[in-house]
């Protein structure tokens, strides 16, 4: 069976080969913990869907309400990040509310990343709520820098954009209106019947993230489990379908 990793949730250009020499570090780590044939790259090619059903997935990341959907059954969550860039509470993220029009006009249309994504959409319905704004129509865009491209092109007036993505994306035109709630960080995970063990993952992780996590941003890794993510609301309005698209940054 082919064994294959992948790192998608923040793997922009600008990222990519931290990604990759990270990865280096984490499979020369796993190496010591198995006499596997681990692969020598990321996975970029392979659609995320087909990877998280892939039975030799050793690790991936997530959203935490994809953890919920059809799409996501087979995976595990493994640890999550403690990102090194961001001012809120260890093991946690946020999203900027971001927008090309200011002041927002009345029922705003909205752009999200994907329905069951916790930065590009539960946060921005969160926030409205918060804020008193009655939404309008949305668009689904597949990735937060396509919501960037529709703000610019007049499209929509309003997207959350994960604040650990934001560096890496193109922010011309942008302005930064707001901050979501905090929520976990998007977990690691890997399929359930992966041949590596959780612990020794969870062990290579750690090790990886001590001598390497300052090349992605990461200070530590956190516990992590379903019932971490289970309370956070999918804020999916009527008009939004009931399944995402795996969408990533």
């Amino acid at each position: 069976m082919r064994l294959i990793a992948s790192l998608p949730w923040y793997d922009l250009p600008p990222a990519q080969a931290g990604l990759d020499a990270f990865w280096c570090v984490l499979r020369s780590e796993l190496e010591h913990l198995s006499a596997l044939p681990l692969p020598d790259a990321l996975e970029r090619e392979m659609p995320l869907i087909d990877q998280w059903s892939h039975a030799g997935l050793l690790l991936s990341q997530c959203c935490g309400p994809d953890l919920f959907t059809p799409a996501a059954r087979y995976l595990v969550p493994v640890a999550r990040p403690v990102f090194a860039d961001l001012e809120c509470a260890p093991g946690h993220y946020y999203s900027h509310i971001v927008t090309t029009s200011r002041p927002l006009p009345a029922r705003p249309r909205l752009v999200v990343n994907s329905p069951s994504s916790r930065s590009g959409c539960a946060a921005l319905y969160e926030w409205l709520r918060r804020n008193e704004i009655e939404p309008g129509p949305v668009t689904i865009s597949g990735a937060h820098a396509q919501s960037l491209q529709l703000l610019r092109s007049g499209a929509a007036d309003v997207a959350a954009i994960d604040a650990h993505s934001w560096p890496l994306l193109n922010q011309s035109g942008m302005a930064i209106i707001g901050r979501s709630r905090e929520a976990p960080a998007p977990p690691f995970v890997m399929h359930r019947h992966s041949p590596v063990a959780i612990t020794d993952m969870r062990r290579a992780l750690k090790v990886a993230i001590s001598e390497a996590g300052a090349l992605i941003s990461i200070s530590a890794v956190m516990h992590a489990d379903h019932r971490l993510y289970q309370p956070m609301p999918a804020a999916r309005p009527p008009q939004l379908p009931a399944t995402g698209s795996c969408a990533t940054v």
